[in-house]
């Protein structure tokens, strides 16, 4: 029996010695140009520095089968893909074959070579699976599908390990022999070989079986992978002795036969490995020799001190075998189990549901890996993990399946627990786990993309990596004691990107701890804070500047002010402040559009700045006024005044050049007002109040000019301030009240009476109009008042209508523009004459010259609403201001009105005469009436009726008294004759 286990060699040995025989020796050689990178034993340059390895002997033998001439090309792992996927390489051996890489190359159908990851580590180490791994150090080749399945492997099982890159797996044992990493992993070939001359042993732990493969360009040199595998498919036939020669060479102990197939047992580590080929050697040879005997029972040993579930079941789901860890499931010996099927351990669901998934291994020949949640008899529920592979017959028939569960359901809570973590890791704005050496284990993408950094360039580097510069050593020693202290930290902190690019950053630091108070790690967290920042910085502009100009804006420069006057007060300097208004702004904007007026304003304000020290403060308050506070001037006024005089000159100089606006020439001049400080207890809003009154007293002055501020002037707004607050406290008290001037015609006596508006001030007494009117049109309070006169005028026509001696007069209502202007006008005087029951025939409102300025058809249109409902109109002060024929033909006028200072001077200065004839000539010829006022003689009333004025307004018939005293005037009037 033993020579037939031989005789395959024998044959393939006999068939090798007739191959060059058949050979074509006529094909023409082909150079074929191969990468070699630093892969020992695989593929590698020897200190001689010739091609060496299992591959290069293997493609030696297919070149020379082949008549091939093989230039073998060094390069590093990454520029040989480069160069094989550029074409400048037929061949790559031991090329890595991951998901990315299948895209991109050409792989051999058939593995040359099978192996499998392991990892490696010091005697002294107390790793002893990959859970152990945690926290770890680990070294592995980089750009290989080692390493990726490697990372992948830690984050399924949520492992935080330190990944240390290298270039070779001679490399990974290094930095393992030198502390770097706590384990380096290698594929079981090169570690067989080196791991123990560095000093380093097998772990038992087992990754990633899968076989080595030959690559080429994609869409490439097809016919020498084909011919590669060909030359191995005789390989794993067992045919060709020449490989075991190969792998004898290279390998301390070679598979025997062919190539090795993928193993069963690989995720169960190598302790596992082991053991499942022994239970297959079991089942297969246990009845061929004694020999074996020793070895099973040895095996046996170690498959029963597994802590996994290890069995194996026949086509008919029935256990060949089980191991120790079996017999837990259940107390019976194991022959209660061999030839028994899952029923004896599980429910019925259970049991279905584990024959479904034996039935692809069984029955389609897939190697599954599963979770299986089972419930056995005594109603517990268990998840285990399971792998199951076919077992094959020599002719490759299945025959039975091999399985290995682990019981998971501690560790699924963990692992559920694991994953919700990644997701808040992963959703986080930026994470980042780090040991207690502060190297960083771990960071998720979102930290990556704002450090600029990969994940992996950041691993096995500490978060110093990320200083600006912009904090010193303190304050990094500060955070470090305060997380030993306190336990965590958090604050702003200016990091810097891989790009250079420095960034605000929120950071959050906690210290873990272990349960014997030890720290273990560092999690922290990081935000940018660029946009919150910026968005304050835009906020503080917006608080503090004009965004117009860039110029402080009023609250910083009152600020400042303050500050100013504050330092005056310690160091006794002065200040001055200067209001600089542009004259005649509003023209430019009305005409040229608010854009050219902005350029002008900006044009301004980087003038103002060229006039000022660097220490001065030049604000924008708004509109166009402009304000420059100067500060560190003499304590002596009369100098000071002499210094702000000079910057004041220098600005009215700068600010009258020509501007180009809108490709124009554009000439401009302001009015400065400058007020002075020194004394402490001024206030800014003072200050800001005589800035503001001296720059009114350059425009009164003709502009282009600069004023200091006068007291007097101070005086006469504090009193004017007074009077509108006296103004708005008697309307709302009802301190007014109205008297009435008859007005008188030739011929019919008193016909009516014109109402004027009285303030009794409960102090003062009367107040005069010419004191309070204009003040009340300044400042807006002339429309209620004038509402309030409408409505009491309107209650005392009701009154005249109840006498027949009065019933006929009318009464005359001053109606200002502003009153009149008003969008409600119309409607206000329609709901006082209905709401009062005023004759509107009765009501005469008198309008002055000043309205028809603006707007002409806006005023006929209302005119003409109101004189559709009897209402009168009169054109009051007629001649002292600007009107127009053709409009006064246009205007529902019923009488012009003869202004006083024509009147004043008629018998003695004729072209007052000539003036008031004119004005009655115009009026009939229009078919107006015409009245005068400030009629005082009886010879200004009959020069006015020679001209064929009849009616009159005078103290010559009465002055304005209470309506109570008109009938009285009206009857002497009528006794002495118009």
């Amino acid at each position: 029996m033993r020579w037939l286990r031989r005789w395959p060699a024998w044959l393939v040995g006999a068939l090798w010695s007739l191959l060059p025989l058949c050979s074509n020796a006529a094909a023409p050689v082909r150079e074929v140009r191969v990468g070699v990178y630093a892969n020992e034993p695989t593929v590698f340059m020897n200190q001689h520095g010739r091609p060496a390895g299992i591959f290069v002997d293997l493609l030696n033998l297919v070149a020379e089968r082949e008549r091939w001439s093989l230039r073998y090309v060094p390069c590093d792992l990454r520029a040989c893909l480069d160069e094989l996927r550029a074409g400048r390489l037929d061949l790559l051996p031991d090329a890595p074959r991951a998901q990315a890489s299948e895209a991109q190359f050409d792989f051999t159908s058939e593995s040359l070579v099978d192996t499998w990851s392991q990892v490696y580590l010091r005697p002294s180490s107390s790793i002893r699976s990959v859970l152990d791994l945690d926290g770890k150090r680990v070294a592995v080749q980089r750009g290989t599908e080692q390493r990726d399945h490697f990372i992948a492997l830690t984050r399924r099982y949520g492992l935080q390990v330190m990944v240390v890159e290298v270039d070779s797996p001679g490399q990974a044992f290094s930095a393992v022999g030198s502390s770097n990493a706590e384990a380096a992993i290698s594929n079981h070939l090169f570690g067989g070989s080196h791991a123990k001359g560095q000093g380093l042993v097998d772990s038992g732990v087992v990754l990633q079986p899968g076989g080595l493969y030959v690559a080429a360009g994609k869409g490439r040199n097809a016919e020498l992978l084909a011919a590669i595998d060909k030359r191995a498919a005789q390989w794993h036939d067992g045919v060709d002795a020449s490989y075991a020669q190969v792998m004898r060479r290279w390998v301390a102990q070679p598979p025997a036969g062919g190539v090795l197939r993928h193993p069963a047992v690989w995720a169960a580590g190598a302790l596992l490995l082991a053991g499942a080929l022994v239970a297959l050697a079991i089942v297969a040879l246990r009845h061929h020799t004694r020999h074996l005997r020793a070895s099973e029972h040895k095996f046996r040993t170690i498959l029963d001190s597994v802590g996994a579930f290890i069995y194996i079941k026949d086509a008919e789901h029935r256990y060949q075998y089980v191991n120790q860890h079996m017999l837990s499931l259940q107390p019976h010996p194991a022959r209660g189990l061999v030839g028994g099927d899952d029923s004896a351990l599980f429910d019925a669901a259970t049991v279905r549901q584990l024959v479904a998934n034996d039935r692809l291994v069984l029955e389609q020949g897939e190697r599954i890996e599963v979770e299986e949640v089972n419930t056995l008899h005594d109603g517990s529920v268990r998840t285990y993990l399971s792998v199951k592979m076919p077992l094959r017959r020599d002719d490759g028939s299945i025959y039975a399946l091999c399985g290995i569960s682990t019981d998971i359901t501690e560790h699924q809570g963990v692992e559920e627990s694991l994953q919700i973590a990644a997701i808040v890791f992963e959703s986080f704005e930026g994470m980042v786990v780090t040991g207690p050496d502060q190297r960083i284990l771990q960071a998720n993408t979102s930290y990556a993309r704002l450090s600029g950094y990969t994940v992996e360039e950041l691993v096995g580097k500490t978060p110093a990596l990320l200083q600006s510069g912009r904090h010193d050593q303190t304050f990094y020693r500060t955070m470090h004691e305060t997380l030993l202290a306190v336990g965590s930290w958090q604050g702003e902190v200016w990091n810097r990107r891989k790009d250079g690019e420095v960034y605000p950053a929120w950071i959050t630091i906690t210290a873990v701890r272990s349960a014997q108070g030890a720290i273990t790690h560092y999690v922290g967290t990081l935000t940018d804070i660029s946009s919150r920042k910026a968005a304050e910085e835009e906020i503080r502009l917006l608080a503090f500047y004009d965004p117009l100009t860039g110029l402080p804006n009023r609250r910083l420069m009152a600020d400042r002010l303050q500050h100013s006057l504050a330092a005056s007060a310690r160091t006794g300097t002065g200040g001055a402040l200067l209001f600089v208004d542009m004259d005649n702004f509003k023209d430019l904007n009305d005409t040229q559009g608010h854009e050219i007026g902005d350029e002008l304003l900006r044009q301004v304000a980087a003038r103002l700045g060229g006039c000022v020290r660097n220490g001065d403060t030049v604000a924008r308050l708004g509109g166009d006024e402009f304000v420059l506070l100067l500060e560190g001037l003499s304590a002596l006024p009369h100098e000071a005044a002499n210094q702000a005089e000079i910057v004041g000159r220098k600005v009215l100089q700068a600010l009258a050049q020509s501007y180009q606006l809108g490709g124009h020439a554009h000439h401009s001049s302001c009015s400065i007002g400058v007020t002075l400080y020194a004394d402490p207890h001024t206030t800014v809003d003072e200050l800001l109040k005589r800035g503001d009154m001296a720059m009114y007293q350059a425009k009164g002055s003709g502009r282009n000019t600069l004023r200091f501020f006068d007291p007097r002037t101070q005086a006469a707004v504090t009193a004017r301030t007074a009077l509108e607050a006296g103004l708005r406290e008697a309307l709302r008290e009802g301190q007014f009240l109205l008297h009435y001037q008859p007005q008188i015609s030739r011929d019919q006596g008193m016909v009516g009476a014109e109402a004027l508006l009285r303030w009794e001030h409960p102090e003062r007494g009367l107040v005069s109009p010419a004191e309070f009117v204009p003040v009340a049109e300044a400042c807006g309070l002339i429309v209620p008042l004038g509402a309030w006169i409408l409505r009491a005028a309107c209650l005392q026509l009701v009154e005249w209508g109840r006498d027949a001696a009065t019933a006929h007069w009318t009464v005359a209502v001053n109606v200002s523009a502003l009153q009149f202007r008003h969008p409600h006008f119309v409607e206000e005087v329609v709901e006082v004459l209905h709401s009062t029951g005023a004759n509107p025939l009765r009501l005469k409102l008198e309008l002055t010259e000043s309205l028809l300025l603006d707007d002409v058809e806006d005023i006929i249109r209302r005119m003409g609403s109101l004189r559709a409902l009897g209402v009168r109109f009169s054109l009051d002060d007629f001649g002292t201001g600007y009107s127009s024929l053709s409009y006064l033909k246009r205007l529902p006028l019923d009488q012009l009105k003869i202004d006083q200072s024509f009147v004043r001077d008629l018998l003695s200065d004729p072209n007052d005469a000539a003036i008031a004839r004119t004005i009655v000539n115009l009026a009939h010829s229009l078919d107006l009436g015409v009245i005068a006022e400030g009629v005082e003689t009886p010879e200004q009333r009959d020069l006015l009726a020679s001209v064929g004025c009849l009616h009159y307004q005078g103290y010559l018939f009465g002055r304005p008294a209470p309506a109570s005293a008109l009938p009285r005037i009206a009857a002497q009037v009528a006794q002495a004759g118009a």
